[in-house]
């Protein structure tokens, strides 16, 4: 019997290794707020590049979560409003409100809602901007109270993709944390978050007391949990993987998870798809290796063209330098122009997820392999742009 592909690349993944320690943090945060029936008043926020799962990590946190007698919604932000979106999803889960209440509540926080499927926007007029924040404080304790008549253990918001929020929504609910904060008895709900590397920034210029929200980074996978990545899929299906076929995948990804996926998902195919007590060798890896390559390739072209013009420029100076992570300094310098007028390029490309901060006053690129794409794409050679 032909079997499909354990592995998921571009996908979530259903198991996330080299993780429990994030997953611990979660799961001690959500018992003692259930223990306590008060709010967990740190917001947790796993920070790092596209590709390293977050998302992954945050649903399988949200499954923790309702296995331990927790009710959960998740919100992927930059699809509209911030609020809009919290509102609704708390009034069609925890709160389990009719869709004509949920708009009426919409309308009550300051938010229009158009017809079925329409955009829904959070309205923030002059001098309304307390009002939304009380009403999202009044919306959190209403659903804290549900969930307590339900005999449930605590509620948790789970937000991804938290950069991408709009900045009003990032303060009213910050804000509207921060005053939860000074009566937390009998408001068990947490708040878990991801988001790119530079979140803490977005989330900062919103709001100032970003000390309200604990930042965690999430990067590559150390060996032994690349190696668990590869083989563990495999094994509940039966098939096991040739020492030196796993050692060449862990070389090759960096212990990058997208790309670990990715390429056991082509070694995968390249055995056909393999039965029960087959094994997957070196021969597999290298009959994998073109098809890797043009994936790859689509990879790279396709965030190389999310880059403006400018942006494109700015990238081809990165890619120049001599070390993988490079001072601004150096960048402002290849390009003739000085470090201040960097900071507009710099953010757009960390919104994009294709650099990162590495230190103080230090880039690097966030995907493996990207750094010599650009250079080979721009005719680099050397630390110069041609």
């Amino acid at each position: 019997m032909v079997q499909p592909s354990p592995y998921t690349p571009g996908e979530i993944a259903h198991d996330v290794p080299g993780r429990a320690d994030h997953l611990d943090r979660v799961a001690d945060l959500l018992a003692a707020m259930s223990a306590r029936r008060r709010l967990a008043g740190r917001v947790h926020v796993f920070v790092g590049p596209r590709g390293v799962g977050k998302t992954s990590l945050l649903r399988e946190a949200q499954r923790q979560a309702q296995a331990a007698g927790h009710a959960t919604v998740f919100v992927t932000a930059g699809h509209g409003d911030l609020v809009a979106s919290l509102v609704e999803a708390l009034g069609l889960g925890p709160l389990r409100w009719q869709p004509h209440t949920v708009a009426s509540r919409l309308r009550e926080i300051g938010v229009s809602v158009g017809l079925p499927g329409a955009k829904v926007e959070a309205t923030f007029a002059p001098g309304e901007g307390a009002t939304v924040v009380r009403r999202l404080e009044d919306l959190f304790r209403a659903t804290a109270r549900e969930v307590l008549d339900d005999a449930g253990a605590g509620a948790v918001i789970f937000v991804d993709e938290l950069q991408a929020a709009d900045r009003n929504g990032i303060q009213a609910l910050a804000y509207a944390w921060q005053h939860l904060q000074a009566e937390p008895e009998g408001v068990p709900i947490a708040l878990v978050c991801a988001g790119l590397g530079h979140t803490e920034d977005v989330v900062t210029d919103a709001a100032s007391f970003a000390e309200r929200f604990a930042y965690r980074q999430l990067g590559s996978l150390d060996e032994a949990a690349t190696r668990e990545a590869v083989t563990a899929p495999a094994t509940a299906l039966g098939v096991s993987w040739e020492t030196a076929a796993v050692t060449e995948v862990v070389q090759r990804t960096q212990g990058y998870p997208y790309f670990v996926q990715l390429h056991a998902d082509g070694v995968w195919r390249a055995a056909g798809r393999p039965d029960a007590g087959a094994v997957l060798t070196v021969d597999h890896v290298d009959s994998a290796r073109a098809g890797i390559a043009e994936d790859l390739d689509a990879l790279y072209r396709s965030r190389w063209s999310k880059a403006s013009p400018s942006e494109q420029r700015f990238l081809t100076a990165m890619a120049g330098a001599h070390e993988p992570v490079v001072r601004r300094g150096d960048i402002a310098a290849t390009l003739g122009v000085t470090t201040g007028s960097l900071g507009m390029a710099r953010r757009s490309l960390m919104d994009k997820g294709l650099v990162e901060v590495a230190g103080h006053g230090l880039l690097s690129f966030t995907v493996p392999g990207f750094r010599d794409f650009v250079r080979e794409s721009a005719d680099v050679d050397e630390g110069r742009s041609r």
